[in-house]
């Protein structure tokens, strides 16, 4: 897929120089025309897609019946299933699909999909990744950043180089050659990565919060000894507030987050006043009620997003990415004129279902243990698991440091703290057992990706 049009490379090149710093001197006004512009035209592009012409003409939508984001309540919601239903032929325009690539997603809700993606899409969204960085300090093509993800065959990462990144920069070579950039694959053994980030020295690491997390335990215990970024970003889970500031005390910097998906690419960052704020001109995001409906700012609704920019599959109204989310009224003290994003609750599907069918979700799980080693003062726990077993049978699996097992507060101390605290979460017809365990439970067989909530309870089906 590399360029060869240079009049595609000079488009590709006014564009990175015009969204490079949008987010940085745009106003509201000027960032709705942007929304409203690329917004008419997607919707252009998508009625030539088989999926969404049918859902279109079903409603009774035309494109010209669309002015701007304001009418983006006629369209229809467009769910995972649907995209699964029909791929291949049926997700992109029929004389792009031979210009494209696909990207898989990683399947963490149990029903993985795959998309259609053009080189200008993962460019597109490559410029958004780049903004982020430059957000914290980091320049692309001349600060050292090791990045943690999933580089296998059809995963956005891989893509976003095989397909993106290289063949667009080939032109230029050597003058930039991208040997500024560490590729890690996850699950690779968390002690020859940090021995390898060691060596490397990076400005900057860029991973999920899981292999961060051991990172930064590996550190503690010694490893790591030359290895002191300028940041760290964190991206594609969930870091309570007591693991962030954990692992911002053991390599002594700052932790910021950064939320987005397979599907939308970089949807939202978070700045230095800790506000995350929305990449408003490459996205549009609905937190939506059980009847498809917006919801108002500062509630709890469902995630429809609506990627603004490249061909292949289009993404309007998709509620795939399957995360419960608030928006957040209000402007930045930072000075950024973006729409925010107040608190991602986490995936629905990894939320817990009570008796009463009242839904837990996963980011007030996953605080119950800071707060409970704030109050006893202890920082022994390595890693916690929450296990539904049944829908009032709950497990607490929990994997002690071995170094401060028998510093402070006794393990039954902390464990009847964790009980209790759990148990005022769940309520009383729950059973919640702690038990200390040295393997948390994995989908996949790897202990780095077991998630932190696992249940067998399906909470979509009790929205």
């Amino acid at each position: 897929m590399q360029i060869t049009n240079p009049f595609q490379l000079l488009h590709i090149v006014a564009d990175y120089l015009s969204d490079i710093n949008r987010l940085n001197y745009a106003t509201f006004e000027q960032m709705r025309r942007h929304q409203n512009r690329a917004f008419c035209n997607l919707i252009k592009y998508a009625y030539r897609v088989p999926l969404y012409k049918q859902k279109f003409d079903e409603a009774g939508i035309r494109p010209g019946d669309i002015t701007g984001i304001k009418d983006i309540k006629k369209l229809p919601i467009i769910n995972r299933q649907d995209v699964i239903n029909y791929y291949p032929s049926g997700t992109v325009a029929p004389e792009l699909k031979k210009r494209s690539v696909t990207v898989n997603t990683s399947g963490s809700t149990r029903n993985p999909v795959t998309l259609y993606v053009d080189q200008y899409t993962l460019i597109k969204a490559l410029i958004a990744y780049v903004r982020e960085l430059r957000q914290y300090g980091i320049r692309w093509n001349t600060s050292k950043m090791s990045i943690i993800a999933n580089f296998y065959s059809g995963t956005a990462p891989t893509q976003y180089f095989d397909a993106g990144a290289n063949p667009t920069l080939k032109p230029v070579k050597p003058l930039i050659s991208l040997k500024n950039i560490q590729q890690l694959n996850a699950d690779d053994d968390l002690t020859e990565m940090i021995q390898k980030v060691d060596a490397f020295k990076p400005d900057c690491i860029f991973g999920f919060p899981g292999p961060l997390r051991h990172l930064a335990l590996l550190k503690e215990k010694g490893y790591g000894k030359h290895l002191h970024p300028r940041c760290i970003i964190s991206s594609g889970g969930i870091m309570d507030s007591y693991e962030k500031k954990r692992i911002e005390e053991i390599f002594q910097t700052r932790v910021f987050d950064v939320y987005g998906s397979t599907e939308a690419g970089p949807v939202a960052f978070e700045c230095e006043e800790g506000e995350y704020h929305i990449n408003s001109d490459f996205v549009y995001i609905e937190a939506i009620d059980a009847n498809d409906n917006p919801v108002d700012k500062g509630k709890t609704g469902k995630l429809a997003i609506t990627r603004l920019y490249g061909r292949g599959t289009p993404l309007i109204r998709y509620t795939g990415m399957g995360d419960v989310i608030a928006l957040k009224k209000g402007i930045c003290s930072c000075g950024r004129q973006t729409e925010l994003l107040g608190k991602v609750h986490g995936r629905i599907k990894e939320s817990i279902v009570l008796p009463n069918h009242k839904i837990i979700f996963p980011n007030v799980l996953i605080d119950v243990p800071g707060k409970v080693m704030r109050i006893l003062n202890t920082d022994k726990i390595d890693r916690l698991q929450v296990v539904q077993q049944e829908i009032d049978e709950i497990d607490i699996l929990v994997i002690i440091n071995n170094v401060r097992r028998d510093e402070g507060v006794p393990i039954e101390t902390l464990f009847d703290e964790l009980k209790k605290e759990y148990k005022t979460v769940f309520g009383p017809d729950v059973k919640v057992t702690v038990k200390e365990v040295t393997k948390l439970v994995s989908e996949t067989g790897g202990e780095e990706t077991s998630p932190g909530i696992l249940t067998k309870i399906d909470a979509s089906e009790y929205l």
